[in-house]
């Protein structure tokens, strides 16, 4: 796997469909994103909740049995031998800060975008003090899944207030056990 690739485009009737399902059944569900660098980022979790730290538990997530299995589907379009375990969902115009995804995850992402922002990514896995040394800049206009390496730094800027994303990864072994997901239509 290169450290990113546009992977699949999804047709506009599917992005519509998805995006009316996440407007109808996740948004009520959004809640304030905890992190440094996404702050008034609004985000609802897939599955389970990953553990952002070394103390905090595994939450439930949502489980939509009409969402899931199609991101699953979407999922084995890049990757056949395997399925997703997490996925956050993200909503709205405000970005995320360069960063690397937490260790709960396996280098191996894919995004979902359904809507316009700019994605950038540092093809040089090994930044200077935080600031990448060759980013690369992809601008998405909805429907496009990504296949990157979340442990390469990456950031979203310039986001459409109605666009939704979803981010899903595989998890590493944990000592701690994930819970069983909330269920949603």
């Amino acid at each position: 796997m290169s450290c990113i690739r546009r992977a699949l485009r999804i047709d506009p009737d599917t992005v519509r469909t998805v995006r009316n399902h996440l407007d109808r059944h996740v948004a009520p569900l959004l809640a304030p994103d905890v992190s440094n660098y996404a702050r008034g980022r609004q985000r609802a979790w897939l599955q389970v909740e990953a553990p952002l730290g070394p103390t905090q538990p595994w939450r439930p997530g949502l489980a939509s049995h009409r969402l899931w299995p199609w991101l699953v589907a979407v999922w084995r379009r890049i990757d056949p031998d395997t399925e997703p375990q997490v996925g956050l969902a993200v909503h709205g115009s405000t970005g995320i800060a360069w960063h690397r995804d937490a260790s709960y995850a396996h280098a191996r992402a894919a995004l979902v975008n359904l809507g316009s922002c700019t994605f950038e990514l540092d093809r040089a896995r090994d930044s200077a003090n935080g600031r990448p040394l060759d980013p690369v800049s992809l601008q998405l206009s909805g429907g496009e899944v990504l296949d990157f390496d979340c442990k390469h730094q990456h950031r979203v800027l310039d986001a459409d207030p109605s666009r939704w994303s979803v981010v899903l990864w595989r998890l590493k072994r944990h000592p701690r056990r994930p819970v069983a997901p909330t269920r949603i239509p």
